[in-house]
């Protein structure tokens, strides 16, 4: 298994515990079989984009949320063929989306959140992988 499936699985499994569900709920959520979970991130199933879209979903998450933990912005500048694609379709990456009433105090208030949730899930990421280090 690619290193890059193995983090959006590990992604998935600590979101999943995270918000609290159990596999067996998401499953139900998603109309599959009991262990449809259990062998996609064991690795006998291969993980699709399908996949995490799907199960973003029956977490409540938009996909795109699922994807932005898993590789959050980073400062690096973009790559030369990254920034070729967008000077040829038309320059500049698209605005993010401005959440909140845009109020100092809603916008005080969710980088705080954002940055508890970050926390967490770094520490829950942490812990997953030194448990993944210890059973191989």
């Amino acid at each position: 298994m690619k290193a890059q499936t193995q983090h959006m699985i590990t992604v998935l499994k600590a979101t999943l515990r995270g918000l609290g569900f159990t596999n067996r709920e998401i499953e139900r959520r998603l109309g599959v079989s009991r262990g449809y979970l259990t062998r996609l991130f064991s690795g006998v199933m291969d993980l699709r984009f399908d996949h995490v879209s799907e199960i973003a979903e029956a977490m409540g998450i938009e996909p795109e949320e699922i994807f932005h933990l898993a590789y959050p912005p980073t400062k690096r500048p973009a790559t030369p063929e990254v920034q070729r694609l967008r000077e040829s379709i038309g320059g500049a990456e698209p605005a993010p989306p401005q959440p909140g009433d845009g109020s100092p105090e809603a916008s005080a208030l969710e980088r705080e959140l954002e940055r508890i949730v970050a926390r967490t899930f770094k520490k829950m990421f942490a812990g997953m992988e030194e448990l993944e280090k210890k059973t191989g």
